[in-house]
């Protein structure tokens, strides 16, 4: 039996919607005209499927998505509305939502999508994983993680999140916000290193009218947006000083003023930061302040990268593979063993990002319902498949040479790309010196970004 919730405010609708459902004998149907007290039975119960209208005058139907999204993650959530516009479709499947259906429309057409949003789960083999706040995982590694941002979200003390690029900080930390405040408070979130520090310390603090050329109006900053609720500062390594010292007297006054302000503003935000750097080692650089980083430090979380937990690569494949499948006409089902073999067997140097990316890509490239091996990138299948048979045809010297110059490629173009080409940083890592560094580099002619 399947259990369906319908939230309508408009009775007549919400009553011909029952009776289109009732028809089928293996659906429980319950129905809600009160918007808010539907939110309360999501909470409360466990749907296989919500069926919400778009605009009503208690709350959007884009937030029922949200609750849904957020209490029942293995539900689906199908909008309805009358107001049927490519940027209303967009919004709610941004959000979440498995389908937007326009009014009017065919009991065969919300048949044919309520179908489908119930067996959309059974396309894919179960993987036996768990889902908190939207984080797929299976392995020790993370659960470890999970339960101690549950113990630190029940805090309200400032938080810095370690990790490599791409392996789910964000993610983290918008999980302890919603077990904290959940959806009632806002989490704001800025990247250090997207903005120059001239409009960063503008959108950070705000300005006053005149503060500078083009400041024709008063605006308040992202932090007085954040009060109250929380602000996540993501790669705050690369925060320049001089806004490091603002950003403590912050933390320390709980106070900030607009640029060209004088008058001072009360703010109360709990700070989560996240950095891909040795922050201790920036200290010792005189790259980051040494107080600002106890400030930040009180509770710190580190997120270990993918190729360290490897019991959670084929649950979030799978989960990935499901989001594009319902949000595509295209279904894939399975992974050949071969193509799994491969994916658990890759590094992932870009971790959750870099397997999110892969993912969709072979999805779109794939001509069967079954993802091979060939669909795979070739950097993913050259570098887990064993090197036996390409080396055993060559005499012991050039075997070995082969084996040492596919070594030291894969290894420091890892540590290149792990500290953005910084030549410093990836000889400390790696235990060499900065002329060792460049002679390999040129040796194999290593290209890469800085």
């Amino acid at each position: 039996m399947k259990k369906i919730l319908i939230v309508d405010d408009e009775i007549e609708m919400l009553n011909s919607l029952e009776k289109i459902l009732s028809t089928k004998e293996d659906f429980i149907i319950e129905k809600e005209t009160n918007a808010n007290a539907a939110l309360q039975h999501i909470i409360e119960n466990k749907y296989d499927l919500v069926i919400t209208d778009l605009k009503m005058r208690e709350v959007s139907g884009i937030e029922i998505v949200k609750k849904v999204k957020l209490k029942l993650p293995e539900a689906h959530v199908i909008v309805v509305s009358g107001y049927g516009t490519i940027e209303a479709s967009v919004e709610a499947i941004k959000f979440g939502a498995f389908d937007f259906i326009e009014k009017p429309f065919t009991s065969r057409k919300l048949f044919d999508c309520v179908d489908r949003a119930l067996n959309t789960s059974k396309e894919y083999p179960s993987t036996d994983h768990e889902n908190s706040n939207g984080i797929i995982f299976k392995s020790e590694e993370m659960k470890t993680v999970i339960e101690n941002a549950k113990k630190i979200a029940e805090t309200e003390m400032n938080v810095l999140i370690t990790g490599e690029s791409g392996s789910g900080k964000e993610l983290i930390a918008r999980a302890i916000h919603n077990i904290n405040k959940g959806d009632t408070e806002p989490f704001v979130p800025v990247n250090c290193g997207a903005l120059p520090e001239h409009l960063f310390e503008s959108e950070l603090f705000g300005h006053e009218k005149g503060a500078f050329t083009g400041a024709v109006k008063a605006k308040p900053g992202l932090l007085e947006f954040a009060n109250n609720g929380t602000f996540f500062f993501d790669e705050i390594g690369d925060m320049s000083l001089a806004l490091q010292v603002k950003l403590l007297r912050m933390l320390e006054e709980k106070k900030i003023r607009r640029v060209g302000g004088q008058k001072e503003i009360d703010i109360n935000v709990r700070i989560i930061a996240a950095t891909n750097q040795n922050l201790e080692r920036l200290v010792k650089e005189n790259r980051f302040r040494q107080d600002l980083y106890y400030r930040l430090n009180t509770i710190s979380l580190d997120i270990p990268p993918l190729r360290e937990r490897k019991d959670d690569i084929m649950p979030l494949v799978f989960d990935f593979m499901k989001e594009l499948c319902q949000k595509n006409s295209k279904i894939v089902r399975e992974f050949s063993s071969e193509a799994k073999e491969a994916l658990i067997n890759y590094s992932w140097p870009g971790n959750v990002r870099e397997l999110k990316n892969v993912i969709s890509r072979s999805y779109f490239l794939c001509s069967s319902e079954i993802i091979q091996i060939s669909d795979l990138p070739n950097n993913i299948v050259n570098k887990s498949v064993s090197f036996d048979e390409d080396i055993l045809s060559l005499n012991y010297k050039e075997a070995k040479e082969s084996v040492i110059e596919k070594f030291e490629v894969q290894y420091l173009t890892y540590y290149l790309k792990k500290n953005h080409g910084n030549i410093t940083q990836t000889a400390e890592e790696c235990g060499l010196d900065r002329r060792s560094i460049h002679r390999l580099i040129n040796k194999y002619n290593i290209v890469f970004e800085d």
